[in-house]
């Protein structure tokens, strides 16, 4: 599992709320020009200056045949592996995620 600090969790958790609530006010506009809406990842770098990726997804992927009552959203980070000499690009490790939270109906259930 992967342990965060809690600056680094609070600056995730604040970014995917902004992004969530961005996306749901009109998810037809895209909100982050670097991403997409309902399938986002970014990359924060950590005081070690290692980095670590998180991804912001709507259990639907904003698939718009669905019935349902408001998005039902989730929010993990993962380790991001630095270079080696076989592999010389930084690598998401998904053997190391934590799963931040659910937020659904402007609830947010935190996963501890």
């Amino acid at each position: 599992m992967l342990k965060l600090h809690k600056d680094t969790k609070t600056y995730i958790i604040d970014k995917a709320l902004t992004h969530i609530k961005g996306v749901e006010k009109n998810p037809d506009q895209t909100f982050d020009e670097d991403g997409d809406n309902f399938d986002y990842w970014n990359s924060v770098q950590l005081s070690d200056g290692n980095f670590v990726d998180y991804n912001i997804h709507e259990s639907n992927f904003g698939v718009e045949y669905d019935d349902f009552n408001g998005y039902e959203w989730h929010c993990s980070a993962f380790a991001v592996d630095p270079p080696t000499k076989d592999y010389p690009h930084p690598q998401i490790n998904t053997d190391k995620e934590l799963y931040l939270f659910t937020y659904k109906d402007g609830k947010v259930i935190f996963k501890d």
